[in-house]
C-alpha cells in the first residue's frame, strides 16, 4: 500500500493543479472521477442546443478530460457510457442500445441537483439523433450507403457558447462543470461503507479500480479482484474485499496522481516506466543520469577536482530544492499481459540519503571522455553497451533485457549494491573487440568500460583507480594495455590525415587480452617498418616508453602470456589519453 499512499498524498499536495493545463506539462492531473482521453470531433453548439460547427481534432492536440463513472473507466467490450463526452457510437443513434446508455448517463446528471448550464444544450441535441448528419453536412464523416459513420470510436467532444464570458467555452476547460460532476458522483455514492486501508477512514469502497496509469499498457490494471472463477483470489480469500479495501476516494486520487506522474516524468526503458519523484511536488534529479552533466554555465570537468567539486555543486543546488526532511520514491511499472500492469520496484528514501547516493555513484563511476571532460555515464549507456548486440556499428538491446538490467542499475545505485560482475565483464568483453564498432561509438563503449571498471574495483576491493596514466603502476595487466596502446600509436603515426586503416594493434586486440605476451611479439616484428617510415627522434620517443615499460614486467614468461584482467583497458586509455596530451612535443619535435 506504500504507493498508493504516496500516490495519494501526492494528489493532495497538487490538488490545486487538477483540471488546469499548464504549459509545463505533457499532461494535466486529471480531477477525480475524470480520465484524459483524446477526442478525434470537436462539436460547437449554442445555448439552445442548436448545432453551429465541427471540426477534426489533430492527433497532434493534447487529450482532454473528460467525466467517467467508475464501470465506464474500465470497460473494454461491454456497452458501457461516459456521461458526457464519448465514442460517436454512443452518442449517435446508430446503435440503439449504446445510445440509451449514453442518454440516460446525461440525463441522470442534467436532471440531479448537481446540474451545469453545459448539460441542457448538449442533452438536447443529443436527443435530437441528429448528428451524423450534422457532421455529413459539414463534411467531417462521409457516412457508408446505410447511414453508418466510418469510424464509430471517435471521441466526441462539446464546445457550448452563448452561456455568457463565464459559462461558455469547451466542456473539458470548464472547472464548474469539473466540480458539478464531482459532487454528483459523491452524493451518489452515499450508503455502504468500509476502512480504506490506504486513507484509513471508513468510506464507499471502490468497486472497480481505473486503468491506463502507462499509456503504453492502457488497459492493465495496478489492482483487480473480479476473476472469482479464474481463481485469481480464491483459495485464500472467500471474497476480493478479504483481500484488501480500497475507497473509491482514495482509489481515484491514486490512479489520477500515478498516472499524471508518468505522463510527465515517466522513463521508459524496454517497456517498463521507471518513476522517481517528490510526493510534494519538489523537483528531484534523474536516478538514470548523473547529478552533474555538461552543458548550460556548466564548465568542463578537466581533472577529478573540478569533477568533484561539480558534484559538490550539484549537491548543495539539489539540497535547496530538496529539503533533508522532504521524501523521495522510486517505482517500476511493467505489464506481464495486457490486463495486469505490475509494479517491479518500489523504494521510499528520505531526500538528504537519495541525493548522497547519486553523488556517492557518480563519484565513483565515472572517467574521463574525450572532449566533455570527466563524466559519469548513464545507467542506459551501461546496460546498451553491456548487453546490446552489434548493429551498424552501435549497440542494439533486446527490450526485456533492457527493462531488467535498468532496474538492476537504478537498485545498485539507489541501495548502495555492489556493482553487478556480470555487467562489468560484459562491458569488458564487447571494449576488447573495439573493431567491431565504429569511429564515435568505439570511444563511447571503451568510456563506458572503464567507467565500469573503476566502480567494480572500488565497491568491491577498496581501490581508487585514477584518471590519469601512472607510470608507477606495475600491475601486468596494466602495462600490457599500455604497450597495446603505443603499438597502435607507432602505425597510426605513419598513415596520412584521412586514412581509414585499423593498425595491427586494434585488430588483434581481442588474442591481445588473451594471450599477451605471444600476441605483443608478433605485434614488436610488425612493428619495425612503420618505426622507419618515422622520424629518427619520434622513433625514439616510443621505442624508450615501450623499454621502460617491458623492464617493468617482472613475472616469468608462463605468468606473462596469462589472460589479462580487467584492468589492462584502463593503461590501454590512460596511454592513449596520454599521447594525444603530449602530442605537441613528438610533432614539434618531428618537425625539427
Amino acid at each position: 500500500m506504500g504507493l498508493l499512499q504516496k500516490a495519494v498524498e501526492t494528489y493532495d499536495a497538487m490538488a490545486h493543479r487538477a483540471g488546469n493545463i499548464y504549459a509545463d506539462e505533457r499532461e494535466p492531473l486529471a480531477p477525480v472521477s475524470h480520465i484524459m482521453a483524446r477526442a478525434q470531433i470537436e462539436v460547437t453548439l449554442d445555448q439552445d442546443g442548436n448545432f453551429v460547427s465541427a471540426r477534426a481534432v489533430d492527433k497532434a492536440e493534447p487529450k482532454i478530460i473528460i467525466p467517467v463513472t467508475e464501470e465506464s473507466a474500465g470497460r473494454t467490450n461491454a456497452p458501457c457510457a461516459h456521461p458526457l463526452c464519448d465514442q460517436l457510437g454512443y452518442v449517435s443513434p446508430r446503435d440503439p442500445k449504446k445510445h440509451k446508455l449514453y442518454v440516460t448517463a446525461l440525463s441522470d446528471w442534467a436532471n440531479s441537483d448537481f446540474t451545469h448550464p453545459m448539460l441542457g444544450p448538449i442533452l438536447h441535441y443529443v436527443q435530437g439523433g441528429t448528428i451524423l448528419s450534422d457532421l455529413s453536412g459539414a463534411e467531417m464523416i462521409r457516412l457508408t450507403p446505410e447511414g453508418a459513420p466510418p469510424e464509430e470510436k471517435a471521441m466526441v467532444c462539446w464546445i457550448v457558447n452563448g452561456l455568457g464570458e463565464k459559462l461558455s467555452g469547451p466542456c473539458w476547460k470548464d472547472q464548474g462543470l469539473m466540480n458539478a460532476y464531482i459532487s454528483y458522483i459523491s452524493a451518489r455514492r452515499q450508503g455502504k461503507s468500509a476502512l480504506c486501508m490506504i486513507s484509513g477512514v471508513s468510506e464507499s469502497p471502490a468497486g472497480q479500480h481505473p486503468k491506463g496509469i502507462v499509456p503504453t499498457n492502457g488497459n492493465a490494471k495496478l489492482i483487480s479482484a473480479n476473476d472469482s472463477s479464474g481463481f485469481t483470489y480464491r483459495g485464500r480469500f472467500d471474497d476480493s474485499a478479504q483481500a484488501a479495501t480500497v475507497s473509491y476516494t482514495a482509489s481515484q486520487k491514486a490512479h489520477c496522481a500515478l498516472r499524471w506522474l508518468v505522463a510527465n516524468q515517466g522513463v521508459p526503458f524496454g517497456g517498463r516506466t521507471f518513476l522517481c519523484w517528490n510526493p510534494q511536488g519538489r523537483k528531484v534529479p534523474s536516478v538514470t543520469k548523473s547529478m552533474a552533466r555538461p552543458g548550460g554555465d556548466r564548465q568542463r570537468a578537466a581533472n577529478p577536482t573540478q569533477y568533484r567539486q561539480q558534484l559538490k555543486d550539484a549537491l548543495y543546488g539539489w539540497k535547496t530544492e530538496l529539503p533533508d526532511q522532504a521524501g523521495v520514491v522510486i517505482a517500476a511499472f511493467d505489464a506481464a499481459t495486457t490486463g495486469r500492469l505490475a509494479v517491479t520496484y518500489y523504494n521510499e528514501l528520505p531526500a538528504s540519503d537519495f541525493l548522497e547516493r547519486l553523488k556517492a555513484w557518480d563519484e565513483s563511476c565515472c572517467w574521463e571522455n574525450g572532449p566533455l571532460g570527466i563524466q559519469s555515464p548513464t545507467l542506459f549507456q551501461l546496460a546498451n553497451w553491456a548487453f546490446g548486440t552489434p548493429r551498424n556499428g552501435k549497440a542494439d538491446i533486446d527490450d526485456r533485457i533492457l527493462s531488467q538490467q535498468m532496474q538492476r542499475l537504478v537498485d545498485c545505485r539507489v541501495n548502495k549494491v555492489p556493482f553487478p560482475l556480470d555487467i562489468e565483464r560484459a562491458l569488458v568483453e564487447r571494449a576488447s573487440n573495439l573493431m567491431i564498432y565504429e569511429g564515435e561509438n568505439r570511444k563511447r563503449l571503451l568510456f563506458t568500460a572503464c567507467a565500469a571498471i573503476r566502480k567494480y574495483h572500488f565497491d568491491h576491493f577498496k581501490e581508487e583507480w585514477d584518471m590519469a596514466l601512472d607510470k608507477d603502476c606495475t600491475n601486468r595487466s596494466y602495462l600490457f594495455g599500455r604497450l597495446l596502446a603505443i603499438a597502435e600509436a607507432v602505425e597510426q603515426s605513419t598513415y596520412s590525415g584521412d586514412s581509414t586503416r585499423e593498425a595491427n594493434a586494434m585488430r588483434t586486440q581481442k588474442a591481445f587480452s588473451l594471450h599477451p605476451l605471444t600476441v605483443w611479439r608478433v605485434l614488436e616484428e610488425k612493428l619495425e617498418p612503420y618505426y622507419k617510415q618515422l622520424p629518427p627522434r619520434l622513433g625514439r620517443y616510443y621505442r624508450d616508453m615501450t623499454q621502460e615499460i617491458v623492464g617493468k614486467l617482472s613475472v616469468s614468461d608462463g605468468e606473462l602470456n596469462q589472460k589479462l584482467d580487467d584492468i589492462y583497458l584502463l593503461g590501454y586509455y590512460h596511454q592513449r589519453a596520454y599521447r594525444k596530451e603530449k602530442s605537441n612535443q613528438p610533432e614539434t619535435e618531428e618537425g625539427n
